[in-house]
């Protein structure tokens, strides 16, 4: 268990960093989540998914003009099967932001707390990518186990000058309480994998 633990915790690293290569022709749905995921005012495809351990899980999705790997908006959706409690993953990606911000200027981060559920937004760059993430960890129990769950948005802006990433950040401060409260409103099924 400790080995996925760790899994887990580096699966949530930012998708800045582990892009995905291709879209899939046709993804497995292993949560029982669906195919498609309607936020804030746009449909979301499953364009891509992962099964790469006995209790791990991932499933992306993308709206219809959006394409992996060079994407503007993608929802993500992860599970672990077992007891992990998502206040320890949630330290963990907050020491890690931690980490990079003290090498990269940008990185900044906010935790908020809804009952048993953390949700951690945090902006990360390369200096050619600037993405925003908003993390909703939630420990779920169901019939088919129990599961540490990560319900994610991603918005990436490919900047080439100033403006462009004052533009992003901007977008960025005038979204972020929406947006934050609209990612910890999302109603999916429990997480069933098959």
């Amino acid at each position: 268990m400790k080995n996925i633990y760790r899994f887990f915790t580096i699966g949530f690293l930012s998708l800045l960093f582990i892009s995905t290569v291709k879209a899939q022709s046709e993804p497995t749905e292993y949560l029982s989540v669906g195919r498609k995921i309607k936020f804030n005012g746009e449909e979301y495809e499953l364009k891509w998914s992962s099964h790469p351990s006995n209790e791990y899980y991932k499933q992306e999705y993308l709206r219809e003009n959006d394409k992996l790997p060079k994407y503007e908006k993608m929802l993500m959706v992860e599970a672990v099967k077992g007891d992990i409690p998502a206040v320890n993953v949630a330290t963990g990606k907050i020491n890690e932001l931690e980490n990079w911000k003290k090498r990269n200027p940008i990185v900044s981060y906010e935790k908020f707390e809804n009952g048993k559920e953390i949700i951690l937004e945090f902006i990360l760059s390369n200096g050619s990518i600037y993405e925003w993430n908003i993390y909703r960890y939630i420990n779920e129990e169901n019939e088919s186990g129990n599961y540490l769950v990560l319900y994610s948005y991603s918005y990436r802006n490919y900047v080439s000058n100033e403006k462009e990433k004052n533009e992003f950040l901007n977008t960025i401060k005038t979204t972020k309480k929406d947006l934050v409260k609209k990612v910890g409103e999302i109603e999916l099924p429990k997480v069933e994998t098959k």
